[in-house]
């Protein structure tokens, strides 16, 4: 994973005092789901009336914030001590934030002009969450509308989306190895978005399958039952209200199948395991086409597992279609090397993944040049 030291430009201190009267928050582009908490900051009460502060809770992977603004200064007030984060600043990434806790990040002598300042998640977590309450500038002069995209794609899966663990440098892999070289900054979703500078939304999970998850863990929470909600704990349902992608990539089906059914799980056998998981599959298919009815939909597998994962996911495709779902193709991929953690695709087998994605994308006409 990438380090940088703070340099002499940069000044990380502990958010122990409110904001300033002066300091103007910035308009957001969010990418990815989050739930906001809008407060009345008391802090202002000696010179007018309390205005609203929003803080921003994150869980799913690859949530982003971007902001723009002119002048030499941005501040970045953080509450996150289980995630690594990114800044960049015009497209270069300037600090790496590991585990910070509650922090203000002030970024100074960045030069005249127009900047945008991107805050991202890169690690993944599943119990816990983090916090983000938004980006400053000395003064309203220096505020601008946040960044806006002409494209947005959603990609939707498992520890393959995630990009789990793929910087390490091989299989083998402790816990902490885990959570330090996952990279969805890395991943192929993220790295086919910025090919053809789209927004895009991570909703994966490590683990989660279509009806059953890896080896049986955790029965019922599979992704589908967990894309209903903002955060994993089911507390709060998602919105996904002004969302409307162009493409939608799903990859699942991995944890159904990687390992042997266990004695006590509902599937009596691996044949009914596969009825059920086509059922299912094909019906989540049906539901994402409701939400999105003028997406183009990309359903993904690898060829494992004696193309198990890959058939079933076939034959999910053709009963959604059979059932009113167009628009619809499916990818089975090979070639990988599976060398990060725990037999992951690695840093190399993201950019495989990523151009075979980008080749397709790129034949829609609405990815065409000048779309």
């Amino acid at each position: 994973m990438r380090r940088v030291l703070i340099s002499a430009l940069f000044a990380v201190t502990a958010l122990t005092v409110p904001a300033l009267a002066d300091s103007v928050p910035l308009q957001m582009f969010v990418g990815g789901r989050v739930v906001t908490h809008v407060t009345k900051d008391e802090s202002f009460h000696l010179f007018s009336s309390p205005v609203d502060k929003a803080s921003y809770t994150y869980q799913w992977p690859g949530v982003y914030f971007e902001a723009a603004f002119t002048g030499d200064s941005v501040d970045a007030k953080v509450n996150d001590d289980q995630n690594n984060l990114y800044v960049w600043v015009d497209g270069m990434h300037k600090l790496t934030l590991t585990r910070p806790g509650k922090v203000t990040v002030s970024l100074k002598d960045l030069g005249p002009g127009r900047h945008v300042i991107r805050l991202e998640k890169a690690s993944e977590t599943q119990a816990t969450t983090g916090s983000f309450d938004g980006f400053f500038v000395p003064d309203t002069a220096n505020a601008l509308p946040a960044p806006s995209y002409s494209h947005r794609i959603e990609f939707i899966g498992d520890s393959y989306t995630v990009g789990y663990g793929d910087t390490s440098r091989g299989q083998v892999c402790t816990t902490d190895d885990v959570r330090d070289t996952t990279d969805t900054s890395l991943a192929w979703g993220p790295i086919v978005a910025k090919h053809f500078g789209a927004a895009y939304r991570i909703n994966a999970y490590s683990g989660r399958g279509i009806v059953r998850n890896y080896n049986g863990l955790a029965p019922g929470d599979t992704l589908p039952y967990l894309y209903k909600f903002a955060l994993f704990d089911h507390s709060v349902p998602a919105s996904d209200d002004g969302w409307t992608p162009d493409v939608v990539v799903v990859g699942l089906g991995t944890n159904d199948f990687s390992t042997k059914l266990n004695p006590g799980e509902k599937w009596a056998t691996r044949d009914a395991l596969h009825a059920d998981a086509i059922r299912s599959y094909a019906d989540f298919i049906k539901s994402l086409r409701a939400k999105y009815p003028d997406a183009h939909i990309i359903m993904m597998a690898s060829d494992g597992a004696a193309n198990e994962i890959a058939d079933n996911m076939k034959a999910a495709a053709a009963l959604a279609g059979s059932e009113g779902v167009a628009d619809l193709e499916t990818i089975v991929f090979t070639g990988l090397e599976w060398m990060a953690c725990h037999g992951h695709p690695s840093l190399k087998d993201e950019a495989l993944l990523s151009k075979l994605v980008i080749d397709r994308v790129s034949l829609l006409p609405r990815f065409a040049p000048g779309s």
